[in-house]
């Protein structure tokens, strides 16, 4: 359990809003310093329309507030693939083994395009119960790549369905109590489970929007209109008459949509009922935008026949004097996603998942350590300030030698043979300021190389690196005339070899599947002239260019890059 004071933003991309919240912990007390939010345009459809509103909503608020520094971005539900599956309750090693399996069978996507994540979230000593979250490469990349360009440095997008149960955790203190947490958002509607046998979470396709578009349909209006008039009329701003047919059209369509709702819940409480742990809840607990729906909780509980509560996600959280305390309660139906994340800086055994690209996720750790080896490198490059003027001063001393030798021996071949010793000393001098002005001039060498390298990599998508060597040939020495000094060694060959592979979309996995030669030759042409392009690269030899074809939709390329010698690594 952590009781570290550092502070911890939260970003929480929701369907119909985007939010900041900035938590730190002291005496064990999570403690809300900074919470903003703004609502996102109604209607966004298409994952390509809502990223692009949330992104820009996003970058206007870290503008806005001055927000910098690491973030967690939490990522809604409809954008997300979730499974749940029952593995053997056995080791550690050997479990996340069966469940990396259970991946590669239950999630219907190549785990090359996914980025996915499992959480343990119940046990009877003999089988775990283990809920599996996807979410596309490509999406990830571009929440973490965006978010980046926003302003804050993603390290971790979090599935938003886990997290109610961690506000409901914090809030009641861990308490043994059988709750069903109802999270009714804007497109989806998730429901935890919570429970001395663990917790089990599910998603219904119904929300707030399934609402505003029977209200568009009965009333003949856009989706924003009927969502401004769904709004304002049971948040209490719009007044309308009894007569009203517009009043008729919402609150008709309002217990539609609550009579749908509590019968889909009852259908899975009657599930869990009869499950091997028979749970029986107490309770229901309310909270997402939609639940301040009229009459909502009146329908829950008399189809439900249980009582109907708020969650109040608050309950554990001490608000800064930097936070209005009247601004943060009217969101708070909205906190519960915010709250539930930052709660695993004080819960034990808190769940989530990371979903963020690895190799992003190595690259932004990457940046954000950069000053440190900025720092690190200029110590290593003035450090043999001291050995140099040692050497020096060495120097000198040879010198003055050599000069009183001169003075007291007046035969030739004597002072011929000083002024030998002295040149083979000055030489090996030179050589040992050469190797250190090439380890002052050469540390920054490898960082833009490895930086170029990934500029190719991203932009020859669904190619990647499985392996990087480094050889130094030394070319033999050229020959000398008899009686001359050995003349200084050539510079050494650098070459990187690297092994690649590339993903074909073309080509499926099977056994019995063909290479597509022609896309294969297209891409490994375009890779190699973009290497040949770099900055570092003197030439790539066509017979040190080879292809592994065994694998149809995943072929090998091996190639070598000779390094310039005036770019040495």
């Amino acid at each position: 359990m952590s009781t570290s004071s550092q502070p911890t933003t939260v970003v929480n991309l929701g369907a119909a809003h985007v939010s900041i919240s900035s938590f730190h912990v002291q005496a064990g007390q999570l403690v809300l310093d900074k919470f903003v939010l703004e609502d996102l345009p109604p209607g966004l459809t298409g994952e390509d329309e809502w990223l692009g509103a949330a992104i820009s909503t996003l970058t206007g608020l870290v503008k806005q507030h001055n927000l910098k520094g690491t973030a967690t971005v939490i990522v809604p539900g409809f954008l997300l693939l979730s499974k749940s599956l029952k593995v053997p309750q056995v080791e550690r090693e050997r479990q996340a083994q069966i469940i990396a399996f259970e991946a590669q069978n239950n999630i219907p996507y190549p785990l090359s395009e996914v980025v996915w994540g499992s959480q343990i979230i119940a046990s009877d000593g003999v089988e775990a119960e283990v809920l599996l979250f996807a979410l596309r490469a490509e999406i990830s990349a571009r929440i973490a790549n965006q978010v980046s360009a926003a302003g804050l440095r993603p390290t971790i997008i979090q599935a938003a369905p886990l997290l109610d149960s961690q506000a409901w955790r914090l809030s009641s203190a861990d308490s043994p109590e059988e709750v069903v947490i109802v999270n009714v958002g804007a497109r989806t509607t998730t429901l935890t489970f919570m429970g001395p046998a663990g917790m089990s979470v599910q998603s219904a396709t119904l929300g707030g929007n399934t609402l505003t578009q029977s209200v568009s349909d009965g009333t003949g209006s856009s989706f924003q209109n009927a969502e401004a008039l769904k709004v304002g009329y049971f948040s209490g701003v719009v007044q309308l008459a009894e007569s009203d047919p517009q009043a008729a059209t919402l609150i008709s369509n309002a217990q539609a949509f609550s009579r749908r709702l509590a019968q889909d819940i009852n259908r899975r409480l009657v599930g869990l009922r009869r499950g091997t742990q028979g749970r029986q809840p107490a309770r229901i607990l309310l909270t997402g935008r939609a639940a301040q729906l009229g009459g909502l909780q009146e329908q829950l509980a008399e189809t439900l026949r249980l009582p109907v509560e708020i969650l109040d996600p608050l309950n554990g959280v001490t608000l800064s004097s930097n936070v209005n305390p009247e601004y943060v309660a009217a969101y708070r139906l909205q906190l519960s996603e915010p709250v539930g994340e930052a709660a695993r800086m004080t819960l034990a055994d808190a769940a989530g998942v990371n979903l963020i690209p690895p190799e992003i996720a190595a690259q932004l750790a990457f940046d954000a350590r950069k000053p440190l080896l900025i720092g690190a490198a200029l110590l290593l490059a003035l450090s043999p300030l001291p050995i140099l003027a040692g050497l020096m001063h060495a120097d000198q001393s040879t010198q003055a030698q050599v000069v009183a030798l001169k003075l007291r021996e007046r035969e030739f071949s004597t002072r011929k043979a000083n002024l030998g010793d002295t040149r083979q000393q000055s030489l090996a001098i030179a050589a040992v300021n050469a190797q250190m002005e090439s380890v002052v001039l050469n540390r920054a060498n490898w960082n833009e190389f490895l930086v170029e390298l990934q500029k190719v990599i991203l932009a020859n998508r669904h190619t990647w690196i499985e392996e990087l060597r480094v050889t130094r040939e030394q070319p033999p020495a050229p020959a000398v005339a008899e009686g001359e000094p050995p003349a200084a060694a050539p510079p050494k060959v650098i070459k990187v070899t690297l092994v690649t592979r590339m993903l074909l979309l073309s080509v499926g996995p099977a056994k019995d599947a063909v290479i597509d030669a022609k896309e294969f030759g297209r891409r490994q042409q375009d890779f190699v002239q973009a290497l040949r392009k770099n900055a570092f690269v003197e030439a790539i030899p066509d017979a040190e260019i080879r292809s592994d074809r065994n694998q149809p939709n995943l072929p090998r390329l091996t190639l070598t890059l000779i390094i310039k010698s005036d770019k040495p690594l």
